[in-house]
């Protein structure tokens, strides 16, 4: 199957109000009415902003009911992040298998939260908002598959976990094309910028020498394999030692790499405020 047989036009969120999400600039003297109008543009995006903005995380008991005052009080990056999520997930609301969701949605959703943990960790605290944004989008490839063709998908998930099998290589078996090609074809029809081919089409993996600091991506990487150690996603479920050296060919720093290949990482990623709204649609 050629990736273009997709139909990337037919989704719950238009593409051109992500796109313009994305290509907001933090700097720009307009981002936060440009952001407040976007975000006023899907009822999806506006109702997961006001549901966070009045979850206990940041309510002081004082209901907030508009859009600009959400976002004065979540700040521009949330907003923008809270944005990303509610069009991943109706996405993903697409699909009642258990499997898909545990596999593909959670591990997307916890990896989103763990490669902002993990960047906030390698010292750039600006860029936790990107890293957030890219492991939401990085197995937006998979989604299109299953959208196109739910039953074959399963099938795919099938190979993956009871052959661990590389979901590419499983996915090319399957349907002739993999998340990678899928990806970087929606990067284009989309409109995103070109950063997120790095994000959604590409295999996530050590970086070259050049690339190594690149902390958004190394984060992204990072959290991709950690989750997927933990049994959430392709990579089967690994032991300490196994999370240890798997990271380790990351080239992060041991002490701060630590933490997160205990189980207690993965319950302080479940317990996230983001993760208890969002988990269950």
């Amino acid at each position: 199957m050629d990736c273009k047989a997709i139909d990337y036009k037919n989704i719950p969120v238009q593409a051109d109000i992500i796109a313009g999400i994305v290509r907001l600039d933090v700097d720009s003297n307009t981002c936060f009415r440009d952001l407040d109008s976007y975000v006023h543009s899907d009822q999806g995006v506006a109702t997961l902003v006001l549901r966070v903005v009045n979850s206990a995380l940041y309510s002081r008991g004082n209901k907030i009911a508009t859009i600009p005052r959400a976002i004065s009080v979540l700040g521009f990056q949330v907003v923008r992040s809270l944005a990303m999520l509610a069009f991943s997930r109706a996405l993903f609301a697409q699909t009642n298998s258990p499997l898909f969701r545990t596999h593909i949605w959670q591990h997307s959703l916890l990896t989103a939260i763990a490669a902002q943990t993990i960047c906030g960790s390698l010292g750039d605290g600006k860029q936790k908002d990107e890293a957030f944004i890219a492991g939401l989008m990085h197995d937006m490839g998979k989604v299109l598959l299953f959208t196109h063709d739910p039953k074959k998908y399963l099938e795919v998930l099938h190979v993956v976990l009871n052959e661990r099998c590389p979901s590419a290589e499983a996915e090319q078996r399957v349907f002739g094309c993999d998340h990678y090609q899928v990806g970087m074809e929606a990067v284009s029809q989309w409109r995103l910028p070109e950063r997120f081919v790095e994000f959604m089409g590409t295999r996530l993996g050590p970086q070259s020498p050049e690339g190594a600091e690149d902390q958004v991506r190394l984060g992204l990487a990072a959290a991709n394999c950690l989750i997927g150690s933990f049994g959430i996603g392709a990579g089967g479920v690994a032991d300490i030692e196994e999370r240890r050296a798997a990271l380790k060919v990351y080239a992060l720093p041991a002490e701060i790499c630590e933490p997160w290949i205990q189980e207690e990482f993965l319950e302080e990623l479940m317990g996230n405020e983001t993760y208890r709204l969002c988990a269950n649609f």
